[in-house]
């Protein structure tokens, strides 16, 4: 399974992009039905081009189940290290970290199904 990741076009307003990452399998952003959305921070590393490198971020105590770290748990470039999640992407190299605000975005059945990084 791969890890779905969207990049919107650069604001040059707060100089930052904005990331989606998709964890269901299959299922494009348009197609996801988000029940709950939790606010978290994350640590984002990015590389000089903007392309996300890895992130990491610590889930709130209600969503560290096994339903809710369901498709989470089932990606090759995930860990779960309770109460941390790290997501990790191959082929780039990271120029710079940052803390950047995130919802995880949850479905009917309290599986996280993405995070949209601010």
């Amino acid at each position: 399974m791969s890890i779905y990741v969207e990049r919107a076009n650069f604001s040059s307003d707060d100089g930052r992009f904005q990331y989606y990452v998709g964890l269901k399998p299959n299922t494009a952003k348009e197609e996801l039905e988000v029940q709950t959305r939790v606010p978290v921070e994350v640590a984002v590393s990015v590389s000089e081009t903007g392309d996300l490198v890895d992130l990491a971020f610590e889930l709130p105590k209600k969503w560290r189940t096994e339903q809710a770290l369901h498709f989470i748990k089932r990606q090759d470039g995930a860990n779960y290290v309770d109460p941390r999640v790290f997501i990790a992407f191959t082929g780039v190299s990271g120029d710079s970290v940052m803390a950047a605000p995130a919802n995880l975005e949850i479905d009917a059945a309290g599986r996280i199904i993405g995070l949209d990084i601010h």
